[in-house]
């Protein structure tokens, strides 16, 4: 069962889903690690880039 999340690309979407639908992975785990670990440093750095809250008191 895939859910359509609005972060990924319809065509990653779309391959993802599909792998995870297979039997017979195209894709070598490694290689299906290392972009979701890619995807992750760009999730990251993007939580790292907002700005800081300001406590109200």
């Amino acid at each position: 069962m895939c859910i359509k999340t609005s972060f990924l690309r319809p065509g990653k979407f779309t391959a993802i889903c599909k792998a995870r639908n297979s039997t017979k992975p195209t894709v070598p785990a490694d290689q299906v690690l290392a972009l979701l670990d890619a995807d992750l440093a760009r999730i990251q750095a993007a939580i790292d880039a907002l700005p800081t809250p300001h406590r109200m008191d």
